[in-house]
């Protein structure tokens, strides 16, 4: 199971992702996700540093998040991920979609 700390700076939203990041962890990410867009937050990064796996459930759930925050003016980035999950980032195509960022302070 991922453990999520979540830090709240003026209009975004940091989480701070560690463990494997899999389909029984989506909805936790999520609720945290739909709490920073209705507290108004315009940015929201997933710091990925931690997390030691993805999942195919995972991948999906990136492009749905996107998809569903773009027409609210939300952005969503990645930052600082693993060597081998940037690679399965790349090769699910998400970092067309999603900025990836080396450090938090790109990201904002």
């Amino acid at each position: 199971m991922i453990n999520v700390r979540e830090i709240k700076l003026p209009n975004t939203t940091l989480l701070t992702l560690t463990g494997p990041f899999d389909h029984q962890s989506t909805s936790g990410v999520e609720a945290l996700i739909v709490g920073a867009q209705e507290l108004g937050h315009k940015h929201i990064i997933l710091d990925f540093s931690g997390v030691t796996g993805i999942d195919s459930i995972v991948l999906a759930k990136l492009f749905l998040w996107y998809h569903r925050l773009q027409p609210h003016e939300v952005d969503i980035s990645i930052v600082n991920p693993q060597h081998r999950i940037l690679e399965v980032l790349k090769q699910s195509h998400i970092t067309d979609l999603i900025p990836i960022s080396s450090s938090d302070l790109e990201a904002v």
